[in-house]
């Protein structure tokens, strides 16, 4: 019978630190998510020997990370360190570490605090407005190929971070605007697609065996419900202002920020419906580790569950955990757009008229 041991390698700039890492292991964690907060790394180490402490190592490292078991390892992405952590009773050094760099790297990575003032003109492209923020902090850029070619208005970016300007955009477009893996992403959120490559995710099948017993909740939240979008924009042609609505029924959710024209009201609407739908219902469970997991990709539980349960889900958030007793994995999911629940919401076109005085 084979024994599956959980294992791990980390490569900082270049270099192998696995062993090193091993000799003192106490924990590790790894979360990558699909919003907008940036994927963590963080490794505790024993540092109960005063003869022989843990060499404090310097922020800025590059933290490549593959976790599995045996020899079989999966790569989990690229972090840069930015925060040391030292505790007593018993003593032990935690190293943190963010796909956004927070700090400059050796191999040119630099942060995402700083605040800039500048105009993007009008008809920008999101896809070119990725690329110049990618290449001024070091990184690649990664547009989903459905939204690199949207056309922005005018945008003034007053004392703002670069992260938090595609924040903002990702919001109105339902997409994720985060680093990942060593490139700058600004994906259309929900199609099962690799946030690093864009390529096809896997689907992966879950059985109700392989769930730890106590952890599975899977919850319907009504006040989410899509219900209807309203957005507006003005014709500047006729000086007249329009609504355009998405969906049907309670409730009714108006977008505060106006739009340029009817195509990027539409497309705002739809967003926010779909975002919506999706999040109506949200599945939780916990089950012994699964490297292959991450967020985006889609889950299938299998007939062993119940209905309401059974059937595709959406990753949005995974948690690794491993420690010398073993390798769990934390599991947050979603509806996928393909679910008839989350299609179902947009009825139709959208409604376009003059708003009601």
């Amino acid at each position: 019978m084979a024994i599956y041991r959980p294992s791990f390698k980390v490569i900082a700039n270049d270099q192998n630190i696995t062993a090193l890492l091993a000799e003192r292991f106490v924990r590790m964690s790894l979360s990558d998510e699909t919003g907008f907060n940036s994927d963590t790394f963080e490794v505790t180490l024993s540092d109960t020997d005063p003869l022989k402490p843990v060499k404090i190592p310097p922020t800025g490292a590059e933290l490549q990370v593959w976790l599995g078991f045996n020899d079989n390892l999966t790569p989990k992405g690229l972090f840069v360190c930015d925060e040391i952590e030292l505790a007593d009773a018993p003593s032990t050094m935690t190293i943190r570490a963010h796909a956004a760099p927070y700090d400059g790297t050796p191999n040119g990575k630099r942060d995402f605090q700083t605040q800039k003032s500048r105009s993007w003109p009008a008809n920008t492209t999101i896809g070119a407005m990725v690329s110049k923020m990618a290449g001024e902090h070091g990184m690649t850029p990664a547009t989903s190929p459905e939204l690199a070619n949207v056309q922005l208005p005018h945008i003034d970016q007053s004392a703002e971070s670069d992260i938090n300007l595609l924040v903002r955009l990702a919001k109105r477009y339902d997409a994720i605007a985060k680093p990942a893996g060593g490139k700058l992403i600004f994906a259309k959120r929900g199609n099962s697609k690799s946030l690093v490559s864009g390529a096809e995710l896997p689907t992966i099948a879950v059985t109700r065996a392989q769930v730890v017993p106590g952890t599975l909740n899977m919850s319907l939240v009504r006040r989410e419900s899509a219900g209807t979008v309203v957005a507006f924009y003005r014709d500047n042609r006729t000086a007249t202002r329009h609504q355009v609505s998405i969906g049907s029924g309670d409730p009714v959710r108006r977008l505060r920020t106006g739009f340029k024209n009817a195509a990027m009201a539409t497309s705002a609407a739809e967003a926010e419906l779909t975002k919506r739908a999706r999040g109506e219902t949200k599945l939780r469970f916990s089950m012994a580790g699964h490297p292959l997991l991450t967020a985006e990709s889609n889950l299938i539980m299998d007939g062993t569950f119940r209905a309401g349960i059974a059937g595709e889900w959406l990753i949005t958030r995974v948690r690794h955990s491993v420690s010398p007793s073993g390798y769990t994995t934390d599991v947050e999911a979603e509806k996928p757009n393909s679910d008839p629940s989350v299609k179902d919401a947009i009825h139709g076109n959208a409604a376009d008229m003059e708003e009601p005085t």
